[in-house]
């Protein structure tokens, strides 16, 4: 546990320094001081988290799970596992490269922490109207440190971040063809597309009581919906995915959240495009975990609405005017950040999340 509060207290300060300039003319090959500043800071950040995650050993529910997947594919070839392309072909690519062994496992595991961590980074970075603040949120609210596990779905889930910015911009074919980059590697990233782009509309009351009033005939539906999924996803049939359930913590993160965004609607969210899209993706999320608790690692889904905290947050924050309120309302939002962080570690050791102990190959038990 020392490890990851050292390490989110050392990023997050590196973080806090990092200032992306309001404008950079970008004909100019000038590099300037802040520029300077900020690549070093996030070339540190983005080594300190790939040094915790690409170094470990039998961290994460499902690391095992790889690595009998990886064994797999190289005597039963892709058909052995259940796993996408994209995933199959690197995997496959590094092993035809360095053989199959335990230290090629490593490399592979590796190479999906540097990937995803990147993706994030560049995502936040892009996106974010506080850096500091988004990657604050990025740490304690356990993005990074999940990230351990299945690492084919924090993958697509990065891409997802990354993918936000070309729906915000209209260039729906850009978005297109990066989610189905990272629907090669977790399908699951596919239902981003309708959500995504009916997110980026302007809803009005009537239509998010329209939503609620669906959520709530998809619960009373839930056995023909389940029906449907196990089509969808037959490897759930006949398996503890089945019990489902959902998170009382997520139900109470985004409740909160929307209750924050409705507080200052007017002020932060209603003439910004880009909060109100965030804004929307959190009362979808907060309708999932409400009425689709039947689904089958609800999570999973949840997540690439959720991911939306990292930037509504703080761009409601930025949108307040200078003075008491701004920093009373940043206050609240960070407490309650350190609070779940903390409620987080106390369940890490959990069999299904499984992020703790940490250990590594480096110095082997």
């Amino acid at each position: 546990m020392a490890v990851y509060i050292i390490l989110t207290v050392v990023t997050v300060g590196m973080a806090y320094f990092v200032r992306k300039p309001e404008e950079i003319y970008r004909g100019s090959k000038a590099v300037t001081r802040l520029k300077m500043r900020n690549g070093i800071l996030m070339c540190g950040i983005f080594a300190l988290l790939f040094l915790v995650s690409a170094c470990r050993h039998y961290v994460g529910n499902d690391y095992a799970r790889y690595e009998e997947y990886f064994r797999l594919m190289m005597i039963e070839g892709s058909d052995g596992v259940p796993t996408e392309i994209g995933f199959n072909l690197l995997a496959k690519g590094v092993q035809s490269i360095f053989g199959v062994g335990e230290k090629t496992n490593l490399l592979i595991f590796a190479l999906f922490a540097g990937a995803t961590i990147f993706l994030f980074l560049k995502g936040m970075y892009d996106l974010s109207a506080d850096f500091s603040f988004s990657f604050l949120l990025f740490m304690t609210f356990g993005y990074y440190f999940n990230s351990m596990n299945t690492i084919r779905y924090y993958l697509a889930l990065a891409l997802a971040v990354v993918s936000i910015k070309y729906v915000l911009r209209k260039e729906y074919a850009k978005f297109l063809l990066l989610v189905l980059l990272a629907a090669s590697f977790h399908k699951s990233v596919l239902v981003i597309l309708p959500i995504y782009i009916m997110a980026d509309f302007a809803w009005k009351k009537w239509q998010m009581g329209f939503l609620a009033l669906a959520a709530a005939a998809g619960f009373i539906l839930r056995d023909l919906l389940l029906k449907i999924i196990i089509r969808i996803y037959p490897t759930y049939a006949d398996t503890m995915y089945l019990e489902a359930g959902t998170s009382l913590v997520n139900i109470l993160r985004c409740l909160g959240i929307f209750i924050a965004g409705i507080l200052l609607y007017k002020e932060t969210v209603r003439e910004r495009p880009m909060n109100r899209f965030f804004f929307q993706l959190n009362y979808l999320s907060l309708l999932l975990y409400l009425c689709g608790s039947f689904i089958p690692e609800v999570s999973r889904i949840g997540y690439y609405m959720n991911i939306s905290h990292l930037f509504l947050l703080p761009g409601m924050i930025n949108a307040i005017p200078e003075g008491k309120t701004r920093k009373i309302w940043k206050s609240a939002f960070i407490a309650a950040a350190a609070l779940y962080f903390a409620a987080f570690l106390y369940k890490a050791y959990d069999p299904l999340i499984k992020v703790l102990p940490y250990r590594t190959w480096i110095f082997p038990e």
